[in-house]
């Protein structure tokens, strides 16, 4: 099984790409993703998704690394390449759970690789985006992580596929990178908290660590509770899903189509 450069030469031999982008989403799998990446000479930028509804100490984290690294960084705001806010989307349906997950993905990250993909658009040649996807993060979205994945001008290319934790682990520290405190206090990156896969007890986790950002999500529910009557941590229940027919549309299921940038979020992603 290739992994790290040699996979990413594989995918810059078969389909030709514009250049090699790292997604670094702040997370561990995406750290060491996104270094691998920049060993690499067709490497141009890390890029990093701001969702709105996250973590800022990760967002800082992500730019201070890139500023250590030489690494050029395209941060992407979500609100800034046409999508509703995260405060928008809620108060329009409800906080999502699962079955929401997917319209979360399009609107909160899908949309700003668009843009990546238009501000560095080159005739058919694709983009090859190195993701921290690992075989053993597999979700029940995803099904199987495959090393290369081919989705229009994305090219997705899984360098660390087939690492462990520990593989990660180790990497970092034999390369004397930078851990994300955020990581190691609460296990994910946090640069996401849409909630669409959070368990019970997560948003008192949160509370602990980054109290600020669990009172935005608290308020907000208290903001909708009387229109839509669960939290964060819950998905809509079935009978308010059948008094609201149709409802349920709005509602793609996430395993209808992979979200690359989410491989691992359902299982506490790195």
């Amino acid at each position: 099984m290739l992994s790290g450069l040699a996979l990413i030469d594989e995918a810059v031999e078969k389909y030709n790409p514009v250049g090699v982008f790292g997604l670094f989403s702040g997370g561990h799998d995406s750290l060491c993703a996104t270094h691998l990446a920049s060993q690499h000479p067709l490497f141009l930028h890390a890029v990093h998704i701001n969702t709105g509804i996250g973590i800022e100490q990760t967002r800082e984290f992500v730019r201070d690394t890139c500023k250590q690294q030489s690494w050029r960084l395209r941060e992407y705001r979500a609100q800034e390449c046409g999508a509703e806010t995260y405060e928008e989307m809620v108060l329009a349906h409800g906080f999502p759970g699962p079955f929401a997950h997917r319209m979360m993905y399009t609107m909160l990250k899908e949309r700003a690789l668009r843009q990546l993909v238009r501000d560095f658009k080159v005739g058919d040649c694709p983009l090859l985006l190195v993701s921290g996807a690992r075989s053993q993060e597999s979700t029940r979205r995803m099904g199987t992580t495959e090393p290369i994945q081919k989705d229009g001008r994305c090219l997705w290319v899984a360098a660390i596929h087939d690492w462990a934790k520990d593989d990660c682990n180790k990497y970092i520290a034999d390369k004397g990178l930078d851990r994300n405190e955020v990581v190691d206090l609460i296990h994910k990156s946090g640069e996401c908290l849409c909630g669409a896969f959070a368990k019970r007890g997560e948003l008192a986790e949160l509370a602990m660590w980054f109290p600020e950002e669990a009172r935005r999500i608290a308020e907000l529910r208290d903001r909708v509770w009387d229109r839509f009557p669960w939290g964060w941590e819950d998905r809509p229940p079935k009978w308010w899903l059948d008094k609201k027919h149709g409802q349920e549309h709005l509602f793609d299921m996430a395993s209808l189509h992979p979200c690359n940038l989410c491989w691992s979020c359902d299982k506490g992603g790195k």
